[in-house]
């Protein structure tokens, strides 16, 4: 079984790269083949409205016709029966590189007709990865859960179901007191990236095993 990680996350060590990694690793505890993947560095844009995914009898029919450094991502999404998209939440939302990223690897399935179910392939599971300095509980006063759920309906369109996995209240920085960043409690920051987020990873390495097995 392949699985795909996609990190939509500018940074390559940090909160949302470290619960991928930790999910790849859970996944392959249970004995599937794993890809982790940086968006950040590929050289792509988003969906262009070219239509040519649903041409009829199109060479690119159900399939993303644009040619740039995203192609083999996609071509990888594709094939693998387990797909995670992992992304910081930026403005209420996934980052601009996996906004572009979620373009081109849904609507190229997404068909405007009735007759027709979505070309996505079958996938075992498609789960959506969120990290956040907010606290979970508060997602619903600041209007942050309704992004997440207008992705996660799009993504039950395409694919028939969605997994989520949110690690919130997450740390940002290694030092606040070097930034213009007093809005938060930094010792309570410092403590929780010490005490929870190691919980957080072992959640994740549990969520990667529980996708391939499930």
């Amino acid at each position: 079984m392949k699985v795909l990680a996609v990190n939509g996350s500018p940074r390559k060590t940090k909160n949302t790269a470290g619960l991928l990694r930790s999910m790849c690793k859970g996944a392959a505890s249970a004995g599937a083949e794993t890809r982790f993947v940086h968006l950040y560095g590929l050289q792509y844009v988003g969906c262009v409205s070219c239509f040519k995914c649903k041409l009829v009898g199109g060479k690119s029919y159900g399939h993303c016709a644009l040619r740039d450094e995203l192609t083999p991502v996609l071509k990888a999404a594709h094939e693998a029966e387990v797909v995670i998209l992992g992304s910081p939440i930026y403005f209420f939302c996934e980052t601009g590189m996996m906004r572009a990223f979620m373009e081109r690897f849904m609507f190229q399935y997404h068909l405007y007709t009735t007759k027709k179910a979505p070309l996505a392939p079958p996938k075992k599971a498609v789960a959506l990865v969120y990290t956040a300095n907010v606290k979970e509980q508060d997602f619903a006063a600041r209007g942050m859960d309704r992004p997440i759920d207008a992705t996660r309906m799009f993504v039950n369109r395409i694919f028939g179901g969605s997994e989520l996995f949110i690690c919130s209240d997450t740390k940002q920085v290694d030092d606040y007191s070097r930034y213009e960043m007093d809005y938060f409690d930094t010792a309570a920051k410092d403590k929780r990236h010490a005490e929870v987020f190691p919980q957080e990873l072992r959640r994740a390495f549990d969520f990667g095993a529980k996708l391939v097995k499930s």
